[in-house]
């Protein structure tokens, strides 16, 4: 065997090994946290983040009066935050999300969770 067939043999060993990896990772990553706004009764806030979607969710326990707010980070560049009374929701359809930031009122007392697909 020439050392040419040698070094194409070793090579298409390393080729298959790497599309057997990448076929076995899966399709989307993502993250997850919850945590719980101190008021009279505590509320719990969920945030999730995956490469297109990141979510800050108000459940329904609790008192607070704050919202759920989320932003995203996406080409190296923060977006502006989004609120809702229940879930906040942005989406990045083209672009993978490189960071999330979660918080549960837009006050100085804000509990901000970040989160990486």
């Amino acid at each position: 065997m020439t050392l040419s067939r040698v070094k194409y043999g070793a090579a298409m060993a390393v080729a298959a090994m790497s599309v057997t990896m990448l076929a076995a990772a899966p399709a989307t990553a993502d993250d997850s946290d919850s945590w719980k706004r101190n008021c009279s009764d505590d509320t719990t806030y969920k945030a999730k983040v995956t490469d297109h979607v990141a979510t800050t969710t108000k459940e329904s326990d609790g008192d607070c009066a704050g919202h759920a707010w989320v932003r995203i980070k996406v080409q190296g560049k923060w977006g502006k935050w989004d609120d809702s009374n229940s879930t906040a929701t942005k989406r990045s359809p083209i672009y993978k999300i490189e960071e999330s930031e979660h918080k549960d009122c837009n006050c100085s007392s804000a509990n901000v969770v970040t989160l990486e697909p």
